[in-house]
C-alpha cells in the first residue's frame, strides 16, 4: 500500500504532463497548417493580381496594334485569362465567406473588390480600353484600395469559429450581389 502511494504521485504526474503535451502538440499542428493555408490563399490572391494587371496592360496594348490577322484570337486569350484570374479571385472569396465571420463592411469591401477585378473582362469583352491612365485616377485607386483590404484579410490567420451556414450564405448573396456594379469604386454604403 505504501508503495503504491509512492509511485501513484509520479504516475499521475506523468500521464497528466503526456496529456498536457499531447493537447499543447495537438493545438500547435492545427495552429502552423492553418498560417500554411493562409500563406497559400495569401500567395494565389497576389498571383491573381498580378494576373489581372499583366492582362490589362497586354489588353491595352493590344488595342493599340492594327486589327490584323491573330487579333482576335489575341483578345480570346486576353478574355480566357481575365476570366480565369477573376475565377480565381471569385474563389478566393468563396473561400473568406465559408471561413470567417464576416462583419458588414467586410462584405462589402470584398463585394466590391470582386466587382472591380471584373471590369477587365467586362472591358476586354467590349473591346474597350481599361483607362486607368494614372495611379490616382478614381477607380483605380479604389480598386488598389479595395485590394489592400482584401488582401490584409485573405493574408491573416483567422482564430475564431468558423461562420455557421446561414452567416457563410449571406456573405456570399452580399459579397456577389450585382448591387455593387454602378458603386464599386465609392466610397461608403452601395446606396451612395
Amino acid at each position: 500500500m505504501d508503495l503504491l502511494k509512492v509511485i501513484a504521485g509520479p504516475i499521475a504526474g506523468i500521464l497528466l504532463a503526456w496529456a498536457v503535451g499531447n493537447r499543447l502538440s495537438a493545438r500547435w499542428v492545427w495552429w502552423q497548417k492553418r498560417r500554411e493555408q493562409t500563406q497559400a490563399a495569401a500567395n494565389d490572391f497576389y498571383r491573381l493580381y498580378g494576373e489581372f494587371f499583366a492582362t490589362w496592360k497586354l489588353w491595352n496594348y493590344s488595342l493599340q496594334q492594327p486589327e490584323g490577322a491573330g487579333w482576335e484570337n489575341r483578345r480570346w486569350e486576353l478574355l480566357e485569362r481575365a476570366a480565369a484570374a477573376e475565377a480565381g479571385v471569385e474563389a478566393l472569396l468563396v473561400k473568406l465567406a465559408s471561413e470567417r465571420v464576416l462583419n458588414q463592411s467586410e462584405m462589402e469591401a470584398h463585394g466590391k473588390f470582386r466587382q472591380g477585378f471584373q471590369t477587365l473582362r467586362q472591358m476586354v469583352r467590349d473591346r474597350k480600353r481599361l483607362d486607368w491612365g494614372s495611379s490616382d485616377y478614381p477607380q483605380y485607386a479604389s480598386f488598389k484600395a479595395l485590394a489592400s483590404y482584401t488582401a490584409r484579410l485573405v493574408s491573416t490567420v483567422d482564430q475564431g469559429k468558423p461562420p455557421s451556414l446561414e452567416d457563410t450564405q449571406r456573405a456570399l448573396s452580399i459579397i456577389t450581389s450585382n448591387v455593387w456594379e454602378k458603386t464599386w469604386h465609392v466610397a461608403g454604403s452601395p446606396d451612395a
